[in-house]
């Protein structure tokens, strides 16, 4: 007998059920229309959202096109960032760019990722912290090894 998912409803046929394509079919129509909405949701978040670019410090430098360092407020008054930087000091403490007076969280660790290419495994990636401090100085909250790229991709922060 068929079981069914708690959120989406979708079919589970025990390993006793004969199988057919049409419950198979009917999981991917809801899959897909469930995805649909999310995209929907996603793009009307971001909609209106007014990209600034970071004025980088310390020999702090976009890892290239297409990787600009870029921040923003959504509709929801969520922190977004953006971007990849590269080639900067990498000592505990050192300043990365400064956000603007509207866009500063009160005290704020998170950890990001950073790509080191000096290990034997030139694509291992490290967490390194990020402290956004409330004058809206963003810094590096841990010291890290030569890094080939810090990534800034996905950091959302509910002010």
């Amino acid at each position: 007998m068929v079981k069914y998912t708690p959120n989406y409803n979708l079919g589970k046929p025990e390993g006793t059920d004969m199988y057919s394509v049409l419950p198979q079919n009917a999981n991917m129509d809801i899959i897909d229309t469930t995805l649909k909405g999310l995209d929907t949701k996603v793009t009307d978040l971001l909609a209106d959202v007014v990209w600034q670019e970071a004025e980088l410090l310390n020999g702090w430098e976009s890892y290239g096109i297409g990787y600009q360092p870029k921040f923003a407020l959504d509709k929801h008054n969520n922190l977004i960032m953006k971007g990849a930087i590269k080639n900067g000091v990498t000592t505990k403490g050192t300043v990365l760019f400064i956000l603007p007076e509207n866009m500063r969280p009160v005290v704020y660790r998170i950890f990001v990722t950073s790509c080191n290419n000096q290990s034997p495994n030139p694509y291992e990636y490290k967490a390194i912290e990020l402290a956004i401090a409330p004058n809206g100085i963003v810094t590096l909250g841990s010291s890290i090894p030569y890094t080939q790229f810090l990534g800034l991709e996905n950091i959302s922060i509910k002010l």
